[in-house]
C-alpha cells in the first residue's frame, strides 16, 4: 500500500461513479479535480450528473494545515450550497471529512480510501436539515 497522495501532492484526478438523487434515483457521474500548492493550498473540483437535465457542481476549496499533524481544515464556496467549513481527517488508508453551511442549513460527510493502485474510492452524503439531499460514490484516479 502507498502512501497519502490526495490533498497532499499537487495532482490533477479524473472522477466516475455514480450520483443518487433524494429519491435515490441513480445517475453516472464523472469529475474532476486539480490540487495545487503554491501559491495557496487548493482544490478546484468539478461533478457532472448525468440527469435529464444535466447538473454540474463546481467547488473551490482553500485548505491550511491545522494544529494535528493528522488533520486539514478547508473552506469552500459551492454555488448550490453557499459558504462552507470542514476538515480532512487521515485515519490510517482512509480520508474522513465532515463539513457544515455556515448557516448550519446543509452538512455532508464523506470518505476517501486509498485503493492499492493509488486511485481512492470515495463515498459520500450531504444533508439539508438532517435529510439526505444526495449522495455519491466513484473512483479517484490520477491523471
Amino acid at each position: 500500500m502507498g502512501e497519502h497522495t490526495y490533498f497532499l501532492k499537487a495532482m490533477d484526478w479524473a472522477a466516475a461513479g455514480t450520483y443518487y438523487d433524494e429519491a435515490h434515483n441513480a445517475f453516472p457521474l464523472r469529475g474532476s479535480v486539480r490540487i495545487l500548492r503554491e501559491p495557496e493550498w487548493t482544490l478546484n473540483g468539478l461533478l457532472e450528473v448525468r440527469s435529464d437535465p444535466p447538473v454540474r457542481f463546481t467547488n473551490d476549496y482553500r485548505i491550511r494545515q491545522a494544529a494535528s499533524p493528522l488533520t486539514l481544515e478547508w473552506t469552500s464556496f459551492n454555488p448550490a450550497l453557499g459558504p462552507l467549513e470542514g476538515s480532512f481527517e487521515f485515519v490510517g488508508r482512509s480520508i474522513l471529512s465532515a463539513y457544515r453551511s455556515q448557516d448550519g442549513a446543509y452538512s455532508g460527510t464523506e470518505v476517501l480510501t486509498l485503493r492499492e493502485d493509488g486511485s481512492y474510492y470515495n463515498a459520500g452524503a450531504a444533508f439539508r436539515g438532517g435529510r439526505r439531499l444526495s449522495s455519491w460514490e466513484a473512483v479517484l484516479t490520477p491523471v
